[in-house]
């Protein structure tokens, strides 16, 4: 059924075309929200379900960081939620329409407070990929301070400039402001660290695996280091998303406004997936990057050193170096880690 042309509103295309891709912006946000909602809660679970008191007490700052990223997530999608039916249905004869809503009242409290919720939350995930980068790089020949100078500086910057771009929108629109607009260097330079250590984490991780294949050939030279898992572990899905809005936002095109809406969730979810991949024991730790790069192909196993575990299972090398046997072959999933509290693998 086509829609009779006097139904269409008095407006130029590129508003109708930006009040469209507002509205797809919304709509991808909440099933991005939805992916959120379900690795929260499966990976809160992992990270309660151990019954031992010490280890919950490890697993609480991780339990805390995630929830904070959910709850920030969640006012965010509040925000927009509020903002998009003010615009549409409750403020709907606006002069000018919902575009003209969204310029002008960019700066009131629902609309801040969504901002607001979408900063801190790309400042925690800004800090757990750099945490991620201490973790993968812990014990490469360079002294992991010195390693850790360059991505410390790109994240104060990145938060400085979040500073700036909250001042910024609590005023005004990013996409009409005049003077210079936080926006661009601000989430360029949350992009270019993203972007960066993605890159330093793949590398690593691909020195991983030819160290892994080494020592121990061949059948374990995936289980860390698959496309996936690079991924997962860089956060490169958030990456991706934002170098799209940023050239989009750029070269003023108003499509960019589907991938703004939905940053904030993507980002989320680029965190949590670090997370489960961490709850279900997946993850890099300091103490597994030790073991292999010192390890030789030549060299027995160390039984004190290494585990072999499926995800709501621990099972640990006999003495004799033979494995302890389990149903199924570990369920296909086995992986190789060390036994280090749970926080140093974040």
């Amino acid at each position: 059924m086509s829609s009779n042309s006097s139904w269409v509103p008095d407006e130029d295309p590129q508003t109708l075309l930006s009040e469209r891709a507002w509205l797809q912006g919304v709509v991808i946000s909440a099933i991005a929200y939805g992916v959120t909602v379900s690795l929260y809660f499966l990976s809160f679970y992992l990270l309660v379900r151990e019954k031992n008191r010490v280890e919950f007490k490890q697993r609480l700052p991780l339990l805390i960081y995630i929830t904070a990223s959910f709850l920030l997530g969640t006012l965010f999608m509040i925000a927009l939620a509020a903002f998009t039916q003010m615009a549409f249905i409750d403020d709907r004869n606006y002069p000018g329409g919902p575009n003209a809503f969204e310029n002008n009242m960019f700066s009131i409290p629902v609309d801040n407070s969504g901002n607001a919720a979408f900063v801190l939350s790309n400042w925690l995930s800004d800090a757990l990929l750099v945490w991620r980068f201490k973790v993968i790089y812990q014990r490469c020949r360079v002294p992991i301070w010195i390693s850790m100078i360059f991505p410390c500086l790109m994240l104060a910057g990145s938060v400085a400039l979040g500073i700036m771009f909250l001042i910024q929108v609590s005023t005004t629109n990013p996409y009409v402001t005049n003077g210079i607009n936080f926006t661009l260097p601000y989430l360029s330079l949350s992009l270019a660290l993203n972007i960066i250590l993605t890159i330093a984490i793949v590398l690593r991780l691909l020195t991983f695996r030819y160290r892994i294949i080494s020592a121990l050939g061949p059948k374990y030279g995936t289980q860390y280091t698959s496309i996936a898992a690079m991924i997962i572990e860089s956060a490169a899905l958030y990456s991706s998303v934002s170098i799209t809005f940023l050239v989009l936002f750029g070269i003023g095109n108003p499509v960019s406004q589907v991938f703004i809406q939905s940053l904030n969730q993507f980002q989320t979810i680029a965190t949590l997936l670090i997370v489960f991949r961490v709850a279900q024991g997946k993850g890099w730790t300091e103490e597994t990057a030790t073991y292999v790069m010192t390890a030789r192909r030549s060299d027995p196993l160390d039984s004190s050193k290494m585990r072999f575990a499926s995800p709501g299972a621990s099972l640990t090398l006999a003495g004799s170096g033979e494995m302890k046997s389990i149903s199924g072959e570990f369920q296909d999933r086995s992986y190789i880690s060390s036994n280090p509290p749970l926080m140093s693998a974040v």
